[in-house]
C-alpha cells in the first residue's frame, strides 16, 4: 500500500461531503472518477438545464463549487489538492491528492459543509462587521474572483430591477416553466428543489418562483446584505473558478453563522446579465 496515494473509502468520503454543495436547482450537473491515482471532475451534460441555462454557463459554476467542496473536504482528511484545471476540452479538473496534515482552517471549513444550507426566506437585519466582510471578500479573492458588497441605493436598485425582468421574462416563457416544474417541487428525490426549501410567497424579487413551494416566510423587511460576485473575464475557466469562489464564500459564511443564498437568476438571460450594478 503507498501511504503516498489516497484510498478509495477516503476519496469517497471527500466526495460524499463534496455533493453537498449549492447547484442550480440542485441539479448536482457533475461527475466523477477515480483511477487510483488522480480523481476527475466532469460535467454532466445530461443535466443541464436547457431552458435556464441554454449556454451551460450555470453547469460551470455548479461544477466549480463541488470542486472546492471537494479540495475542502479532502485538506481536512489530510489531503492537499493539486488542481489542473481543465487540461481537456471534456475534463474539467484533474486532481491529485498528496497527504498533509490538515490545519485548524481546513477542518473548521469542511466542518462548515453539513451545515450550510440555501436560505431562500427574508434575513434579518443584522450589519456585518467590517471584520466579517473582509473575511468574505478574501475568500473569494483566493480564488481569483472578486466580491463586492452593494451598499448604495442605486446599487441595490439596479440588481432589483435586473431580477424582477428575468423573472418576469422567465414567466412568459412556457418551456422554462415546464422545465422548472421538473426540477422543483420535490418531495422525496436526492436532487432537485425540494418542496419544504421553496418559499411559497414570490413578493421578494430575488426569490425564484419554484412550484409546489411549502416553505413559509415572514413579511418583515429583507435585511440581507446583497453581494456581486464577479472575475476578470467570462471564459469557460474563469465560471469554473466563479463557482469556486462562491464555495468559499457561503462556507466562510456559514462558518460565520450567516445564512446565505445564490441569486442567478439575472444571470441567465443576456438582457439582464449585461446591466450594470457595480
Amino acid at each position: 500500500m503507498d501511504h503516498n496515494l489516497p484510498d478509495a473509502y477516503t476519496v469517497r468520503a471527500a466526495i460524499a461531503l463534496a455533493v453537498r454543495a449549492p447547484s442550480v436547482h440542485n441539479s448536482q450537473p457533475w461527475d466523477w472518477r477515480f483511477s487510483g491515482r488522480t480523481i476527475e471532475l466532469r460535467a454532466d451534460t445530461g443535466r443541464r438545464l436547457r431552458q435556464a441555462d441554454p449556454e451551460g454557463r450555470d453547469l460551470l459554476i455548479s461544477c466549480g463549487c463541488v470542486l472546492h467542496h471537494f479540495t475542502t473536504a479532502a485538506a481536512a482528511l489530510g489531503w492537499a489538492a493539486r488542481v489542473d484545471r481543465m487540461p481537456d476540452p471534456d475534463l474539467l479538473a484533474r486532481i491529485e491528492l498528496f497527504p498533509r496534515e490538515p490545519r485548524e482552517e481546513d477542518i473548521a471549513l469542511a466542518t462548515a459543509i453539513p451545515r450550510r444550507r440555501t436560505d431562500r426566506r427574508r434575513y434579518a437585519t443584522r450589519p456585518l462587521t467590517a471584520w466579517a466582510e473582509n473575511r468574505l471578500v478574501r475568500s473569494a479573492t483566493v480564488h481569483d474572483a472578486m466580491l463586492r458588497f452593494l451598499d448604495g441605493a442605486p446599487q441595490r436598485s439596479a440588481l432589483t430591477a435586473a431580477a424582477v425582468e428575468a423573472r418576469d421574462l422567465h414567466r412568459a416563457d412556457p418551456d422554462y416553466g415546464l422545465e422548472l416544474a421538473s426540477w422543483s417541487g420535490r418531495r422525496y428525490a436526492a436532487d432537485g428543489v425540494p418542496a419544504r426549501n421553496a418559499v411559497l410567497t414570490t413578493a421578494a424579487p430575488l426569490v425564484r418562483d419554484f412550484s409546489n413551494a411549502l416553505l413559509t416566510d415572514t413579511d418583515a423587511h429583507d435585511g440581507a446584505a446583497l453581494t456581486v460576485l464577479s472575475t476578470a473575464d467570462d471564459t469557460p475557466l474563469d465560471r469554473l473558478r466563479a463557482g469556486e469562489a462562491a464555495s468559499a464564500v457561503v462556507l466562510t459564511a456559514t462558518r460565520l453563522n450567516l445564512a446565505s443564498c445564490l441569486v442567478t437568476e439575472p444571470l441567465e438571460l443576456p438582457c439582464t446579465r449585461a446591466q450594470q450594478v457595480c
